[in-house]
């Protein structure tokens, strides 16, 4: 979605599944049926959930529990970043400790849709609500039936979720000559179901291991006509796919990549960054000493370790205790190197985020995050921090070899041009145009 934006080719995003927080410009039918909330609402914080009296909630920065007395009635899951502690969705329990509803919470703070568990802990019905907290959408998550209440004044009722999205899409009133879909679920039973004139392009994001999915077969075997193309995001799916295509395939196939947004470009400066929560940061301390001229800005959301606070000792090492938005943001704009060292799990997406940066990213192989977004040879053994160190140098000091390797990050990550995409994507909407 990210890379047709930036070509504009941003035709209307629809999301067959609805969490309550979809990216700006997007919808889905439930939204659509439901009614998008106001942007001027925020998301629930967590110690502002209605609870009955004398109830109460306990939290952390991952997740909080809800009690009557000492019985635990609730849990509450928070929506990524979870330090924000936003509520994405509440879980009930019975007496028994049994799960028995889930409220769903949606990025305005409304309390979008419910769904009921049998004794077996087992999902069965979810109900979706408008702004007024009218009942407007049913699914039936046992025999997967739909229901849509007063929509033109009357009620329907679909067998499927396919059915439910095709009624939504002709609701809409969207030129159906050309969908774009990525999923071969329902997004594909959708493309199935309409006329078979259409011109319809498959995105396929996913690892191919040892066979061939059989919807994907379907297509390759010209029996899902409407699907004309398809466009791989991986080589290795891309080949796999081409060396077992049947002789009498029709469909297209393309490999492409990703447009990246660039913020800012790399200075070659000094200055190393590291956002973690864990106090465990491989080689930390043989880095710090390999690097006395370079400047180690370490991050956390949280409080630190007294075990990371003592990395104070060291000169050239700051560190950023509960750092805020805005310092956090001066961090990634002033740093040009990186370090995916740390232990546990990645906080605030940093790999992307220094992808984005420019920021020439490395990292020891236990311990990589994001691996996509890092070139084969900036990833390290942990007793190779030597030659991770040497790397650091080589570039502050070479300018034009700090380019080649933030090419090389570029390519690991599948980055491709405007052109790319234009040569694939434009040039067949002109070619379609001219038959």
């Amino acid at each position: 979605m990210t890379s047709l934006r930036q070509i504009k080719q941003a035709d209307p995003t629809i999301f067959i599944a609805d969490d309550g927080w979809l990216p700006a410009h997007t919808e889905s039918p439930w939204s659509y049926f439901c009614g998008q909330a106001s942007n001027d609402d925020q998301p629930l914080y967590f110690d502002r959930l209605s609870l009955p009296n004398l109830w109460e909630i306990r939290g952390t920065n991952y997740g909080a529990k809800i009690y009557d007395d000492d019985r635990l009635a609730g849990q509450i899951g928070y929506a990524q970043p979870a330090e924000k502690r936003l509520i994405k969705e509440v879980k009930w329990f019975d007496r028994q400790q049994r799960v028995r509803s889930v409220d769903h919470y949606n990025c305005c703070g409304h309390r979008f849709a419910q769904t009921i568990y049998n004794l077996a802990e087992q999902p069965v019905i979810k109900t979706y609500y408008t702004q007024d907290r009218r009942e407007k959408i049913v699914e039936n998550l046992v025999t997967n039936d739909i229901i849509l209440n007063g929509q033109f004044g009357k009620n329907y009722i679909f067998p499927n979720q396919t059915a439910f999205v095709k009624f939504f899409l002709q609701q809409r009133g969207y030129d159906l000559s050309q969908i774009r879909y990525n999923s071969l679920s329902f997004p594909f039973f959708v493309s199935l179901s309409l006329p078979n004139s259409g011109h319809d392009l498959l995105f396929w994001q996913e690892p191919l291991e040892q066979e061939l999915p059989a919807n994907m077969r379907q297509i390759l075997e010209n029996q899902a006509l409407r699907t004309k193309q398809i466009i791989f995001f991986a080589r290795s799916a891309y080949e796999f796919v081409k060396a077992h295509l049947p002789a009498a395939a029709t469909v297209d196939l393309q490999l492409l990549g990703y447009l990246y947004p660039h913020r800012r470009l790399n200075h070659g400066g000094q200055k190393i960054l590291i956002m973690t929560n864990s106090d465990q940061l491989e080689q930390i301390a043989p880095l710090i000493k390999e690097l006395p001229g370079f400047e180690f800005n370490i991050a956390a959301i949280t409080e630190m370790s007294a075990k990371l606070m003592s990395l104070q000792r060291y000169e050239n090492v700051h560190l950023f205790p509960n750092a805020s938005p805005t310092v956090t943001e001066q961090l990634w704009q002033t740093a040009d190197f990186y370090l995916d060292i740390n232990h546990q799990a990645e906080i605030k997406n940093a790999v992307r985020t220094a992808f984005t940066n420019n920021l020439l990213i490395l990292g020891f192989e236990n311990v990589l995050h994001v691996p996509r977004y890092v070139a084969e040879n900036h990833r390290f053994k942990p007793v190779e921090f030597h030659q991770l160190a040497a790397l650091i140098k080589k570039c502050q000091l070479d300018p034009n070899f700090l380019q080649q390797q933030l090419k090389l990050q570029r390519l690991a990550a599948n980055e491709v041009s405007a052109a790319d995409y234009r040569t694939i994507l434009i040039g067949e909407n002109y070619a379609k145009k001219s038959e």
